[in-house]
């Protein structure tokens, strides 16, 4: 395995060079500050569950994690010359807005089961201003089949360094706080939809703790 000096390792260099640049960016520009990152397992798969305020959040929170991280993106964005192969090189796959995504649903939990880590943001698109919204279905899904620990990450500052439908960068403090793995409590419900909400609530409750915690850090 290759190491960097915060413990971060892959036996991929392309991906190890990737990820010590994005640290420098993060450190320059938002001076990033991790808090919990030994929650996440050193090996097997993973399922982290963070907000979502910036296209910039994967590129945070892999730069603050200590694994190599995929995570989907819109399928649009790999039609943009230059940016589809780069996300690609970085573990970004394809999801359809819009309409379940049987596809990347199925990837996804593959990509668990085969020891790899996933990001993914319960809420399916970007805070307009910040707050914590509803999960969806597919992240319950997903948490529900693939087995395996599912943790929850809320960071903060990536709203301030690009915001929503700006494209210039600004300066601003960063962190990222990873908690502890969940425990989901998919009990006997009359639906399935009925399950996956309540799980929902659990992955949005947790998330929202990391960000009470956070304000005392």
């Amino acid at each position: 395995m290759w190491y960097t000096n915060n413990q971060f390792w892959t036996p991929r260099p392309i991906y190890r060079w990737g990820h010590r640049l994005t640290s420098l960016f993060c450190k320059t520009v938002g001076r990033l500050e991790t808090h919990g990152v030994a929650h996440i397992p050193r090996e097997g798969g993973v399922l982290l569950i963070s907000n979502h305020v910036s296209f910039l959040d994967p590129v945070i929170i892999g730069s603050a994690a200590n694994r190599e991280i995929h995570f989907m993106a819109r399928s649009t964005a790999f039609d943009i010359p230059g940016l589809g192969k780069l996300i690609s090189v970085y573990n970004a796959y394809p999801v359809n807005r819009g309409a379940p995504d049987l596809g990347a649903l199925r990837r996804t939990i593959s990509l668990l089961q085969a020891g790899n880590v996933v990001l993914m943001f319960p809420e399916g698109t970007r805070s307009v201003d910040g707050t914590l919204g509803k999960a969806r279905d597919g992240a319950c899904f997903i948490a529900h089949r693939a087995g395996v620990p599912t943790l929850p990450v809320f960071h903060s500052g990536a709203e301030r360094v690009l915001p929503r439908n700006s494209k210039r960068l600004r300066r601003s403090k960063l962190k990222v706080i990873f908690g502890e793995p969940l425990e989901l409590i998919a009990e006997e419900f009359e639906t399935r939809r009925e399950m996956y909400q309540h799980m929902g609530n659990q992955m949005m409750e947790a998330i929202a703790d990391l960000r009470d915690q956070m304000l005392n850090l």
